[in-house]
């Protein structure tokens, strides 16, 4: 499976290239901004692309929006640290995208079970991620209707 990593900061770049190639992935590219990432998915076409939220130029949030619209978009994962960012907070609360939100610092544990939560869903699931960027969080869907469970005789 090939991935990209796509953060500013070189050395976490490295640390999760490092985690990438224990679980058995190629790294084909690396990048340290959202227009690097765009640029990556359409000639590089990852399975796989790890996003930093806060970076210059075109941040996660903005680049994630991008790269839902390519055809072959890959499963990403959003690595951020918290902050007090009021959109990072939202995302990371918002049940719909926590799902695809890794906090930063993590462990190589949290990592590989977040890589393997990514890859089994769909590629990019979250189409009203705009208004995460744009700071009035995300719609959640509605619930499934609750059952009651059934008597059980005995």
């Amino acid at each position: 499976m090939r991935a990209i990593v796509i953060d500013d900061s070189p050395t976490m770049r490295t640390m999760i290239k490092n985690h990438l190639n224990k679980l058995g992935w190629t790294v084909v590219g690396e990048g340290e901004n959202g227009v690097e990432a765009l640029e990556l998915v359409r000639t590089l076409k990852p399975d796989l692309m790890t996003l930093d939220i806060i970076m210059p130029e075109m941040d996660g949030i903005e680049c994630y929006r991008h790269a839902r619209q390519l055809e072959d978009r890959p499963h990403t994962l959003l690595i951020s640290v918290l902050a007090g960012e009021p959109r990072i907070i939202t995302a990371y609360e918002s049940e719909i995208f926590a799902s695809h939100f890794l906090k930063k610092p993590f462990s190589e544990k949290e990592f590989r079970e977040k890589i393997e939560l990514v890859m089994n869903t769909d590629p990019m699931p979250f189409p009203i991620l705009h208004e995460i960027g744009e700071g009035r969080g995300a719609e959640v869907p509605p619930a499934p209707p609750v059952i009651p469970p059934l008597p059980i005789d005995h």
